[in-house]
């Protein structure tokens, strides 16, 4: 039975559910009457499943790499059978897909896109440069708006809206640190993943193919795009204090957030091997966790 948990990775699933739960307490605030009504539960349970069915079926897709690159995980190890996983899969969607309806409609539609994003992205978005960082940048995004839609408050646009947009803005220029990390580290894999996906698109981000693939991507493009998205990231940082929806702490708990992200900048811009890159995306997650702890602070003062 351990298998069929371990196949959803369910520490990037509560994750999942963590990035709800504070899309919801920006709305309701921290109040306990808030924290034990059903919707909140269901949305924690809507979230997980799909975010789990989605590790599923991208596993299940990428089986013959796992078989040598990761023998150990359910499927390559024969824990769980192929089609087991797929009928195990579409039953976590459909049920995660209901659930959300019973929250209201709005998570009921995120939850469609959701699945719909998780799926093309595990068949094709993956192996495609750029549309796959956005994708996994919505995805992220995603879960905020999520919480804050299951409260049924209008306000979600506003302040989960603008979180959402904070995270997926770094996690774009994540995704891309980690692709270039990827070149540095191991450019046969990335000219695997790259010859699976390439499109017109990835072309026109420093790609070409001709007759075999050759590794052409244009790095200072790549870094530039990272380092603008963490900038805009940074300049979207403090609107909820010029919007008054958050008072000066928030603001002052704000500082580490955008000095750990204007490091990553320079650690992006002066980015020199595969070291820097890890630093620099490592760097880039510490500062996403600080900022939901600003968002928190905001909330709470």
């Amino acid at each position: 039975m351990f298998a069929y948990l371990d196949i959803l990775r369910p520490h990037n699933a509560v994750m999942s559910v963590l990035a709800v739960f504070t899309g919801w307490i920006l709305i309701t605030g921290i109040k306990p009457e808030m924290l034990v009504v059903p919707q909140l539960l269901l949305s924690f349970i809507s979230v997980f499943l799909i975010f789990g069915a989605g590790n599923i079926i991208n596993d299940y897709l990428d089986i013959e790499s796992d078989r040598i690159n990761k023998p150990q995980r359910p499927l390559p190890s024969g824990k769980i059978g192929m089609r087991t996983a797929l009928v195990y899969c579409n039953l976590l969607f459909v049920t995660g897909i209901i659930i959300a309806g019973f929250v209201n409609m709005i998570t009921f539609a995120i939850a469609i896109i959701n699945t719909l994003v998780l799926v093309l992205y595990s068949l094709t978005l993956q192996n495609k440069i750029f549309l796959g960082n956005v994708a996994i940048a919505y995805l992220v995004a995603s879960t905020f708006l999520f919480g804050g839609a299951a409260t049924g408050s209008i306000d979600f646009i506003r302040l989960p809206l603008i979180l959402a947009l904070l995270s997926g803005l770094a996690t774009f220029s994540r995704e891309i640190i980690k692709d270039l990390e990827d070149i540095e580290g191991d450019k046969r894999n990335f000219l695997k993943r790259l010859s699976n996906g390439i499109s017109k698109l990835a072309e026109r981000f420093g790609f070409s193919k001709s007759g075999e693939i050759q590794l052409k991507y244009n790095k200072e493009r790549a870094r530039n795009m990272a380092a603008g998205s963490l900038i805009l990231a940074v300049l979207v940082s403090p609107v909820p204090y010029f919007l008054n929806l958050f008072g000066t702490v928030y603001l002052i708990a704000l500082i580490p957030t955008d000095i750990i992200f204007l490091f990553a900048f320079y650690l992006i811009m002066r980015v020199n091997g595969k070291r820097n890159y890890s630093r620099a995306s490592k760097s880039i997650k510490i500062g996403m966790f600080a900022a939901l702890i600003s968002f928190i602070i905001g909330v709470i003062f």
